[in-house]
């Protein structure tokens, strides 16, 4: 059974009509009645997913968590370990150790549920500002990369995410090559994970292994013009003026009412437009 949830009561059904009710019609039976269970419960989970936003207050952490599972179903519908490693670390800094438990059993719901990224980016973009959205998209690409690799469907979903969010292609580009310069997150988990499917999630659901295609770490000055969100071909002053709106976008200031650990890891990404823009001035030999 390759899932944890996958027609529970009806293999129990089965069983139980089997021995208590009368050999293989029994069987059918009871089975028959378990997946009717087995299917007001898959419908209920959707229902909890797709109804949330009408009944609830913004949450931009909530937010998150189902971007994250539409960019990991993606994949194959596979979770890596290194991935939920990520979630779990970022989550502890979010909503601290005593809530982490209840929010992580939050995200396998969201898992096992069909997610509406339109409903969801829609909720976002009423409430969100390009600062906010670049925090989600960092996240994301985060989330991806956290085995040091981002698989091309997982990142093709984060591109769907981000027209959704009304996030231009160059300042996707900037935020991708944030991550394809150097390795993020919390590696040493790329073998064994997480798999989940229509009826549920369930452990050891992926076992490592190469992809179709996938985007490697590497450290360039095209990447760096790429953060700058400016051609290579551009003269110093569109280059000087390339790095102050990427330094205004990803300032750390602006999202430091989402908590101290967001504006920390806006840091980070405010220190990579910096080295960027330093490596450019060195390459010109710019003032």
């Amino acid at each position: 059974m390759g899932c944890l949830f996958s027609g529970v009561f009806s293999i129990l059904g089965f069983i139980f009509g089997f021995f208590f009710l009368g050999g293989l019609g029994g069987a059918i039976l009871g089975a028959l009645f378990g997946g009717i269970i087995d299917s007001i419960i898959a419908k209920s989970r959707i229902n909890k997913t797709t109804h949330y936003y009408q009944n609830h207050e913004y949450d931009f952490t909530e937010h998150e968590l189902h971007l994250a599972a539409y960019v990991a179903k993606a994949d194959q519908n596979r979770l890596l370990r290194s991935e939920m490693t990520y979630v779990q670390e970022y989550l502890r800094k979010q909503v601290g150790s005593a809530r982490l438990n209840t929010v992580m059993l939050r995200f396998r719901d969201i898992l096992n549920s069909e997610i509406d990224i339109k409903t969801v980016c829609a909720d976002i973009n009423r409430h969100a500002s390009i600062n906010e959205k670049l925090v989600i998209l960092h996240f994301l690409f985060g989330f991806s990369n956290a085995d040091g690799e981002m698989r091309t469907e997982e990142v093709n979903a984060i591109w769907e995410i981000a027209q959704l969010l009304g996030v231009s292609r160059t300042t996707f580009e900037a935020v991708k090559s944030m991550f394809t310069a150097s390795s993020y997150g919390y590696g040493g988990y790329n073998y064994g994970g997480y798999g989940y499917g229509q009826g549920g999630y369930s452990q050891g659901g992926y076992t490592g292994g190469s992809s179709s295609g996938s985007y490697t770490s590497k450290a360039t000055l095209e990447n760096d013009y790429k953060i700058l969100e400016v051609s290579p071909d551009a003269t110093d002053d569109e280059v000087k003026k390339a790095y102050r709106a990427a330094a205004k976008k990803h300032h750390p200031d602006k999202v430091s009412h989402l908590g101290e650990d967001v504006r920390k890891a806006a840091e980070e990404k405010f220190a990579k437009v910096n080295e960027a823009y330093e490596r450019i001035k060195k390459s010109r030999g710019m003032n």
